[in-house]
């Protein structure tokens, strides 16, 4: 959401000049969300710049989104640590009746930010990677687990990678408290970088191990310039982690570490000590801070041999997606003027919130010669297999445990606007997708799902914009039979507004498929003209609008042509999808329908 969002046209936000409990004074915002805002305020005694994050009017009731904000004021206040913003004050405005939180100003841009103007160089990356690891070294130590280490997270003053510092700890969990997430167990962050254990993997059990994987991934990014290929469907997800991605665009100095880190095996990644203490073999370079005096690469406890030991992983690639509050909360933010970027931890619609702030030049050294490997978001799509189960069941009443599960996700119903299909189930553990425009239903679903079938589930979701919910009420009148429904494989599902989007359709066998774009606007285009036959699929090539926000891409089979497929000019998504369902139901034709969520950037 932004101040002039459509579907929030009364509200301007907080005026500047407003004075929160006497202590600060708004000087501007500088960034909004979905749950919240972020203000430049100074305080009134001093003039010294702080960082307010606020909730918004209509959701200082929401019990979830207090959670949130309560954690992140936990978070920050149990960890004093000069690469974690620092916190100052979390209280409720009495005025204005709306809960707050003070925190440092930093005058930066993101990490993400920065890599738009090209790689770190290696020393750069060292310098960048133990400052970062310490932070996270010390919130672990703490019993603080981030969730959500990502580029976007890391804000770096003045492009000095040697005073980067850690933001957004409202999704991190108390190891200490016994804390969860908001949404089940698994999602919390961006699923591009998301451990295995946040979709679904190695029990769900998300531990300091995850941040480690996560930065690793951040690393990957940093030192080449591109973001390996980790996102996509819930599927897509848990397959692209069952095995160490590949890794040969990075510099064979710090590969071996990077190996580690990235292991699918929490037990067999390093922990965070271990990375901020690392540098490379024969190297000048020296931790920020020396944490203990032991070999940052030593072997795996028990003698198995250490990653850079082995032959190189068998290499799985695909296409790329996100954003699902996917995790379940997804969270942009915005610095304003090249000043503070902070990421709020909640996001509006899909993520049309703020646009990144403008580029400034960087101070970094230019980019290494050596050719950088092509990542899955430009990769040509191929096929997917079927999905498996997440484990096979180790009982004669494991399939029928299983069949309940799925039933019980087929019937629960959480409103209009609420969609959910099952990607993985087994007797105890379950892989669950969903879409809508609030997640609060999802919340209410994670509950009911935890006291009926006695585990949590990992529950991602792609959330949509209230214009774009006749689709997700489609979806959930025509059904989700995955075995039959038609897939869709895509070559990227982050791109800028105005790039093409390539994919293909598989799995339709003889049926007539339709292709659809439902635009953030809530309007849908026919597209089924652009389709391809090719061998055994259907091939796309689709120029995207200029812009940004979360696009649907559907496609629909059915045994026979219906005209209110094919309309001519976009038409609105409630009128459309109404008078599919009417011609089907008159004409006593079974509809399939899959979906994907593709998220336009500026």
């Amino acid at each position: 959401m932004t101040p002039n969002d459509p579907f929030r046209s009364s509200y301007r936000g907080v005026p500047t000049g407003t004075r929160l409990n006497g202590i600060y004074e708004i000087e501007a915002m500088i960034g909004a969300g979905g749950m919240g805002e972020v203000y430049k305020c100074r305080e009134i005694q001093t003039g010294s710049p702080v960082a307010v994050k606020m909730l918004l009017p209509d959701m200082v009731e929401n019990e979830a989104a207090l959670a949130l904000f309560r954690r992140e004021a936990a978070a920050l206040h149990n960890l004093p640590h000069d690469a974690i913003v620092r916190y100052f004050l979390f209280t409720v405005e009495p005025v204005l009746q709306r809960p707050y939180l003070a925190m440092e100003f930093v005058n930066g841009r993101s990490l993400s930010n920065m890599l738009d103007d090209g790689p770190l160089t290696l020393e750069a990356l060292i310098k960048l990677m133990q400052r970062v690891a310490s932070g996270l070294h010390a919130a672990h130590e703490h019993g603080i687990i981030h969730r959500d280490v990502s580029p976007d997270n890391i804000i770096v003053p003045l492009d000095d990678v040697r005073r980067a510092k850690l933001i957004d700890f409202g999704i991190a969990r108390s190891t200490q408290l016994g804390d969860k997430t908001i949404i089940g167990s698994g999602f919390a962050g961006k699923d591009n970088y998301a451990s295995p254990e946040q979709v679904g993997l190695y029990g769900n059990e998300v531990t300091a191990k995850s941040d480690v994987y996560s930065f690793g991934l951040v690393l990957f990014h940093a030192l080449t310039g591109q973001k390996l290929d980790m996102g996509g469907s819930q599927f897509q997800l848990v397959e692209k982690r069952r095995r160490v991605p590949d890794l040969g665009a990075v510099d064979m100095r710090i590969r071996p570490l990077l190996e580690r880190m990235l292991q699918p095996d929490p037990a067999l990644r390093p922990s965070m000590a271990e990375v901020a203490n690392w540098a490379p073999v024969g190297s000048a370079e020296t931790p920020v801070a020396p944490l203990y005096g032991f070999d940052p690469l030593r072997r795996p406890e028990g003698g198995a041999p250490a990653p850079q030991d082995r032959p190189p992983p068998t290499v799985w690639r695909r296409g790329r997606l996100w954003y699902g509050a996917g995790v379940v909360m997804m969270l942009l933010l915005f610095g304003g003027g090249g000043y503070a970027f902070y990421k709020l931890i909640w996001s509006g619609p899909g993520t049309t919130v703020l646009p990144p702030p403008p580029k400034l030049a960087g101070t970094m050294a230019p980019p290494k010669a050596e050719p950088a490997v092509p990542q899955g978001g430009r990769q040509e799509p191929v096929k997917l297999p079927v999905p498996p189960t997440v484990t096979p069941s180790p009982t004669p009443d494991g399939a029928g445990r299983t069949d309940r599960i799925r039933k019980y996700v087929a019937q629960y119903s959480g409103g209009d606007c609420f969609f959910i299909l099952p990607v993985a189930v087994s007797q105890n553990a379950a892989v669950i997708e969903g879409f809508g425009a609030s997640t609060v239903p999802f919340d209410a679903f994670d509950k009911a799902f935890r006291r009926e079938q006695g585990f949590e589930a990992s529950v991602g979701v792609r959330q949509v914009t209230p214009a774009q919910c006749p689709a997700v009420k489609f979806l959930r009148e025509v059904g989700s039979d995955q075995a039959r429904a038609p897939r869709i494989n895509l070559s990227a599902t982050e791109l800028k507004g105005g790039e093409t989007l390539n994919g293909t359709i598989e799995n339709f066998a003889n049926r007539v498929v339709e292709l659809l774009m439902v635009s953030d606007r809530g309007e849908v285009q026919s597209l089924s003209y652009l389709l391809k036959p090719g061998i055994d699929s259907l091939s796309f090539a689709l120029p995207t609008p200029r812009g940004s926000g979360p696009q649907l891409l559907l496609v629909v089979a059915t045994p026979q042509v219906l005209d209110s497929l094919r309309q001519p000019k976009p038409i609105a998504a409630d009128t459309f999808f109404l008078q599919a369902l009417s011609e089907s139901q008159r004409n006593k034709v079974a509809i399939i329908a899959a979906a994907r969520y593709v998220l336009l950037t500026n």
